[in-house]
């Protein structure tokens, strides 16, 4: 399946690619989807080779996306009423800051200074939200309202946007992998504990025992994702980086050893380095596009032999577990993910393109085969009217014989009904007539 979303290393990489359009100014805000918004960005002070001011088009897309594009895209001919707030506070507002709250995956892009700042926040995670706020963060406006009140805060108009709830980022130590280690193994026990219950339950109802809590295992991958929170396809980066197998079951009976947790720290000291110095670092990063082969049966016009490269990942760093697979090198991750979506948008247009022609030659076909059968069945009436109209010629003495016996009973009062009476006793007799309804 073609990956869509952004992972936390990701989200850092891109943020970080984005930092060069500090100081530019808002021109416009347009509305490409109703989960789709572009900003345009002109900078005054950078002058193209044209003459112009340097522009950049800025996407963002609500849970899925944000990068630079340099494909033109089509803009909705009326805006809505999200996109006119979005123009009525920060167009002509200069960008001052760009930043990833914590290692969370929301963005803060900041227009203007002081108290006529507002923030423009967008939520790449769940659902997605794009919200803008005024300088204290209180929301204005957004496109998905929610509430959680476990945690206690509500995402809504004329609410405070509560940034202080983010992840902050800090250093795993081997006591922070001992401790997801030793939380995992009370879980472990308290499932061992359960199994006998659950078992004498199910025998009780005399139904089949559900063997998925008890015979659940914490695999390596797992425990690793849940304890630094940077996601599964991160997680088994590290653990592959460690020499080990993502994959491994973890128990109370069997678990890692020291000198495991310490390869396990050592890889996760190396990616989390990386991950510092794109954050608070100079480092621009490189961006990485993952082909898949698709065979084409019908292409054999192709470079490769009938076998045509498709996208199916981006990354911002080489994951240990893609190295073996056809990939795309970019100088920015930002450039990356602007043909990686341009890419898959275009495909996804010819793919809706050619449904619409597929399902337009149907109905041709259908109205065709339609129109094919009326005139058959027309031709069949034709020539039954033609053999009707021939047997009369031949029989033309006999008719003629048959209309008048008709205008003679009718002549003498005869009734319909007993007109058709004497039209059966002829044929039973054999009459030459033919007579027809």
């Amino acid at each position: 399946m073609v990956k869509v979303r952004m992972n936390t290393a990701d989200v850092a990489a891109g943020v970080k690619c984005l930092k060069r359009l500090i100081g530019m100014r808002c021109s416009n805000v347009y509305d490409i989807s109703p989960k789709t918004y572009m900003f345009k960005l002109l900078n005054s002070s950078g002058i193209t080779e044209s003459g112009e001011s340097e522009k950049v088009l800025l996407l963002m897309e609500s849970g899925v996306r944000l990068h630079t594009t340099a494909y033109v895209r089509d803009k909705s001919n009326t805006p809505s009423g999200f996109t006119l707030k979005l123009r009525k506070h920060i167009r002509t507002r200069r960008l001052e800051d760009v930043r990833q709250l914590g290692y969370d995956r929301i963005i803060v892009f900041q227009f203007g200074l002081g108290a006529n700042a507002h923030y423009v926040i967008l939520e790449l995670y769940a659902q997605g939200n794009i919200i803008l706020t005024d300088s204290e963060y209180m929301i204005m406006t957004l496109l998905r309202s929610h509430r959680d009140d476990n945690k206690g805060f509500a995402i809504m108009s004329r609410h405070r946007y509560p940034i202080e709830i983010c992840r902050v980022f800090e250093r795993t130590t081997v006591s922070k992998l001992q401790e997801a280690l030793t939380a995992l193994s009370v879980k472990d026990h308290e499932v061992k504990e359960n199994e006998p219950k659950e078992e004498k339950n199910s025998g009780k109802k005399g139904g089949k025992s559900n063997d998925s809590t008890g015979a659940k295992q914490f695999t390596l991958k797992n425990i690793l994702g849940d304890a630094l929170g940077y996601g599964p396809q991160l997680s088994e980066h590290i653990i592959l980086d460690a020499g080990l197998i993502p994959s491994t079951k973890v128990s109370e009976d069997k678990k890692l050893d020291d000198n495991e947790i310490q390869l396990l720290v050592q890889a996760v000291i190396v990616f989390e380095d990386w991950l510092e110095d794109i954050i608070y670092g100079q480092k621009v990063p490189e961006g990485y596009i993952l082909m898949q082969k698709q065979i084409l049966a019908n292409d054999t016009s192709s470079e490769s032999g009938g076998v045509k490269k498709m996208y199916d990942e981006f990354c911002s760093i080489l994951l240990n577990q893609f190295k073996s697979r056809v990939y795309e090198k970019f100088e920015t991750f930002d450039a990356a993910l602007d043909e990686f979506y341009s890419k898959i948008e275009s495909q996804r247009s010819e793919q809706q393109q050619k449904a619409k022609e597929d399902s337009a030659s149907q109905k041709l076909s259908k109205i065709r085969q339609d129109q094919e059968n009326r005139v058959q069945i027309l031709k069949k009436e034709v020539n039954r009217c033609v053999s009707m109209a021939e047997l009369i010629e031949y029989n033309l003495e006999d008719v003629d014989a048959a209309i008048l016996a008709v205008r003679v009973a009718l002549a003498k009062g005869m009734g319909w009904d007993d007109l058709a009476r004497m039209v059966k006793e002829e044929k039973k007799i054999r009459e030459s007539c033919c007579w027809t309804h």
